[in-house]
């Protein structure tokens, strides 16, 4: 199925909503980011619920840019992707000079996988692996806005 410019418009638009509310629980996480192993244990539930927005948020966002995103800027730009793998989509959109580096979407991926499975067990853990995430926001949005920026010169 070739998704058209307004399907790629429609994923634009939910990334934005991603990253805004993304950014909003970022900015109320600077108070006590970085965590330690006390600082984590000593959070409140309004601090807790800016954490678990944030990793929400994260979640999302790299899944509607992993999922939806680089598929349909692909079948948009004509490419046949059916039969593909990841590697191959994230593979050709490099060829194309729209985003680059592999390494870092599988460290984010990496990242996120092991705070879903480490949370709320370890609280040093959980320090560590929030403060990994937190500081790798930026590369994230990297991604839509790269996506982003190419549409927007054509």
């Amino acid at each position: 199925m070739k998704y058209s410019y307004p399907r790629l418009i429609q994923i634009s638009n939910e990334c934005e909503l991603h990253i805004k509310r993304l950014n909003s629980a970022y900015n109320k996480m600077q108070v006590y980011m970085p965590l330690s192993a006390d600082s984590f244990l000593q959070l409140n539930d309004d601090e807790i619920e800016h954490i678990d927005q944030y990793l929400f948020r994260f979640a999302k966002l790299q899944d509607a840019i992993g999922q939806r995103l680089f598929k349909s800027m692909l079948e948009y730009l004509g490419e046949v992707i059916i039969g593909k793998s990841f590697i191959d989509i994230f593979n050709k959109l490099e060829q194309l000079n729209i985003i680059e580096n592999y390494n870092t979407w599988m460290k984010l991926r990496i990242v996120r996988n092991e705070l879903a499975h480490e949370y709320d067990n370890d609280p040093e853990e959980n320090a560590s692996e929030i403060n990994k995430i937190y500081s790798m926001k930026d590369n994230l949005e990297s991604y839509y806005f790269d996506v982003k920026k190419y549409l927007e010169k054509m």
